[in-house]
């Protein structure tokens, strides 16, 4: 009898610690880098990449993000900087630095729960609980979101988006199958995402011009 119930409990504690593991493998993200090309009228203007890189409790995503631009004689520049921590896939923290053609704001947001507050330079201080994430897009579930706020100045979004059907992508020279969305109110993208949740390409009108971000290989980024 005593054997049995050694020989239970140390199976029971196996399994245990087997499901733990699997479960531990299961909710983590393995690094990655994504790289975007910046397109302007479909000449190339500069670069997007999100380094995702795994924590013991989550994942954190730093974007890097630079456009050089000439209009007629005027030459635009944008930087941006931004570190996003995630645990358990809710968003903890931002932290923003950009230079928007001379003029710089950075910020931080701190979140709890649904609830946050943003305090920075450039920024109007608030908080609220409306569990609004930046306009961070590389995440597929950003098109369940109603409420968003800019990664420049943190301004406040009302954007609803929609799922128009799946199409194929020319990416990095394959056809990549891809979910369509397009995101309407404040903000007016379209969105193209893969069968892992992250972004493929991102299509807008910034002055009239066409905007495109797409996905490309590393090797293939010109910065």
């Amino acid at each position: 009898m005593r054997h049995s119930f050694i020989k239970s409990t140390v199976l029971c504690t196996l399994a245990a610690g087997l499901i733990g593991s699997l479960g531990a493998i299961s909710s983590a993200h393995a690094d990655e880098t994504l790289n975007y090309q910046v397109l302007k009228d479909g000449e190339p203007i500069g670069f997007e990449t999100v380094e995702i890189t795994d924590t013991p409790d989550g994942y954190t995503a730093a974007i890097t993000t630079r456009t050089d631009v000439k209009v007629l004689f005027l030459q635009f520049q944008y930087g941006h900087s931004r570190l996003e921590k995630w645990r358990n896939d809710q968003l903890v923290s931002v932290d923003t630095d950009t230079n928007d053609d001379g003029t710089p704001y950075v910020y931080k947001a701190e979140y709890e729960g649904g609830c946050f507050e943003v305090a920075g330079k450039g920024v109007a201080k608030r908080d609220a609980c409306d569990g609004a994430w930046p306009l961070t897009l590389w995440r597929e579930d950003v098109t369940t979101k109603t409420s968003l706020y800019s990664v420049i100045n943190a301004e406040p979004y009302a954007v609803t988006t929609r799922k128009t059907g799946t199409e194929t992508l020319a990416i990095n020279n394959r056809e990549i199958p891809a979910t369509h969305y397009v995101m309407t109110g404040d903000v007016q993208r379209d969105l193209w995402y893969g069968d892992d949740g992250r972004l493929l390409k991102t299509s807008f009108k910034r002055k009239g011009y066409d905007i495109d971000f797409i996905r490309v290989d590393a090797k293939d980024l010109q910065k």
